[in-house]
């Protein structure tokens, strides 16, 4: 059974790093450089994980998943590979979406198109293109502003 609570440091941080690391190779295929991974355990702070709400996902207390909001902005989703296609992502979505007040954003890379079906299943729309830099690289990338309207 597959359940979502809040992140707590002592149980989860080694856990959603392994999923991170695991899932930011797939989520970079075909977008960027995968020269451009760097570890959870090694951006988090630049990436200011710990400003947003994070949630993880379990499987039988197992965590498969975690996803992050701040604000009305989803700042990290991401599910271990293992876990693909099982549904829990958008779980783990529609769960920070009911407490998001106003119109959720979200940024993905141009060819993840696991996220960008996700998003688009779930109402959220392309707004504008980024051109830019991998977060912490100097790597190019192009990312999709996407917003859902309520």
């Amino acid at each position: 059974m597959f359940s979502i609570r809040e992140y707590v440091h002592q149980l989860d941080w080694d856990k959603i790093c392994l999923i991170h690391d695991k899932a930011r190779i797939v989520e970079l295929e075909g977008s960027a450089s995968l020269d451009a991974f760097i570890p959870l355990k090694e951006c988090y702070k630049d990436e200011e994980l710990f400003n947003s709400k994070v949630y993880v996902g379990l499987i039988s207390n197992h965590v498969v998943g975690f996803v992050a909001y701040d604000k009305n902005d989803i700042t990290w989703l991401y599910v271990n590979p293992s876990s693909h296609k099982k549904g829990y992502g958008k779980k783990l979505l529609s769960y920070v979406l009911q407490k998001i007040q106003g119109n959720p954003t979200v940024t993905v890379l141009d060819n993840n198109f696991r996220a960008l079906n996700l998003y688009t299943s779930l109402g959220f729309k392309i707004i504008k293109e980024k051109v830019g830099k991998i977060s912490g690289t100097n790597y190019p990338a192009v990312g999709y502003k996407m917003k859902k309207t309520l």
